[in-house]
């Protein structure tokens, strides 16, 4: 429940947010040498910073060389960090103990952490759960971008206020994990909260609920701006040419999966209206946006991406990468430097069409598929994939796992596990759960089969596809 500090706390944030967007909308227009340069310098007082404020940094870069260049420190990952959470953030208050406090509470999603920061947690793809701590420094960071070089589709430093086309904004609408603490629907709440003339203008709705009621929430709701993952875009698209769906929206949105080319152009077609996209992850937020040619545009004065090899080389300037190193440049409290994202990326270097004079990149992430099975009444339903690993992860508490459609209602189902034992262990976990969430579906029978091999990354991309359909 919100207190009057909360409210004090929000207004404060609103505040910072607008001195960051004022500061970037009035910043003189930059090359993309002078973008870069300006995260080159940020980068420097950033490693500065970690080694003096971080433990984990401290110890991590201790045979570094003070004045060495960002490639010359060790790149770190998700699992490494999270064994050294308690040493890990700047801030000697946060550790694993403390933040599971709140995460452990779902009615206290999008709440605030020490009053001063926000908490979210990633999928766990890798294995591993991660766990992000955000100030209110990189936070109107993220929040100024969105306003900046997203809502105005502009240049590297745009001139005209988003503030009036946000003042005059109709009703939006997120559909997404909402159970959880992701970086979504906590960045959401919070944004929402910052302006509470406009927060009576915003709705959230679950994945998880059946299609035909979410179907009806949202012709109840009529949204102009509806933000959510391509795989949902692409369902509520055929509900639209159906006729079930009858909505009108002005700006559609998505993030979080691969958008393919046909894929968006289906969307576009069913709703007449064109997708904005963005690259953003929970460790880095708005990284990159997409502009009217549909290229995505680096923000490289506040994150740098490094695309390397399989043996942490840099790869050149066209090719495609084995993985990436993210550093946000944004996140003092918990720094993420040369984070191994496990994207793989291409960066262009030839200049957009659109003016707008940061980088271009192409992302080739996890493809995950939608499960078409059948109800009782032997009618199709489209399950998302995002909706399966959310069900896993928040009931069962494993990650890291895949599900092989081998029929309309039958699933082979791979775990994570030291030995045979941990993984049927994890399988009837998971069985469990999905059985549970596919009654509130009418999504029955349902046949579950335990797989002992472990779960397979991609041959070509290296990201665990965790959700496999029929005949792929």
């Amino acid at each position: 429940m919100l207190t009057p500090l909360d409210f004090m706390n929000d207004w404060a944030d609103g505040m910072r947010c607008w001195q960051a967007t004022s500061s970037l909308q009035s910043a003189l227009p930059v090359s993309a040498e002078q973008a870069r340069d300006i995260g080159r310098k940020r980068a420097e007082k950033l490693i500065a910073y970690a080694r003096k404020s971080s433990p984990f940094y401290a110890n991590y870069y201790a045979s570094v060389p003070a004045d060495s260049a960002l490639q010359d420190y060790p790149a770190v990952n998700r699992a490494t960090l999270m064994a050294n959470f308690d040493s890990w953030s700047s801030d000697r208050r946060i550790t694993l103990a403390s933040v599971k406090s709140l995460l452990s509470c779902t009615d206290r999603i999008g709440e605030r952490f020490f009053n001063d920061y926000l908490v979210w947690t990633s999928s766990g793809t890798s294995g591993v759960k991660g766990i992000y701590v955000q100030d209110i420094h990189a936070l109107s960071i993220y929040q100024s971008l969105m306003a900046v070089r997203y809502l105005n589709q502009l240049t590297a430093s745009a001139s005209v206020l988003p503030w009036p086309e946000t003042l005059n904004a109709n009703r939006t609408a997120l559909v997404a994990a909402v159970e959880g603490h992701f970086a979504g629907i906590v960045y959401w709440k919070w944004a929402a909260r910052l302006n509470p003339w406009l927060s009576g203008q915003t709705r959230t709705f679950s994945i998880l609920q059946p299609i035909p009621e979410l179907v009806e929430q949202l012709n109840r709701w009529q949204p102009k701006f509806l933000s959510t993952y391509p795989s949902m875009l692409s369902v509520l698209a055929q509900e639209q040419e159906s006729g079930r769906l009858k909505l009108s929206p002005t700006r559609l949105w998505c993030g979080g999966e691969n958008l393919e080319k046909q894929q968006k152009q289906q969307i576009e077609a069913a709703f007449s209206c064109a997708i904005d996209e963005d690259y953003g992850a929970s460790e880095a937020m708005n990284m990159a946006f997409a502009c009217e040619h549909g290229k995505l545009h680096v923000n490289t004065d506040w994150f740098i991406l490094e695309p390397v090899d399989a043996n942490m080389q840099p790869v050149r300037a066209g090719e495609k990468s084995v993985t990436t190193l993210v550093t946000n440049l944004a996140n003092t409290l918990q720094p993420i430097i040369r984070y191994d994202i496990g994207d793989s990326i291409t960066l262009h270097t030839e200049a957009c069409t659109c003016s707008n004079p940061l980088p271009t990149m192409e992302v080739v992430g996890r493809h995950d598929d939608t499960l078409w099975m059948m109800e009782e009444n032997n009618k199709k339903v489209a399950i998302l994939p995002l909706t399966l690993n959310t069900v896993i992860e928040e009931n069962a508490g494993e990650f890291g796992f895949q599900i092989i459609q081998l029929g309309p209602n039958h699933l082979s189902i791979r775990t994570q596990g030291d030995d045979i034992y941990a993984r049927s262990r994890a399988f009837g976990r998971i069985r469990d759960s999905l059985e549970q969430y596919f009654k509130t579906t009418g999504v029955l029978p349902v046949t579950f089969e335990h797989d002992q091999a472990l779960p397979a990354r991609d041959a070509v991309s290296g990201k665990l596809n965790q959700v496999i359909k029929m005949g792929s």
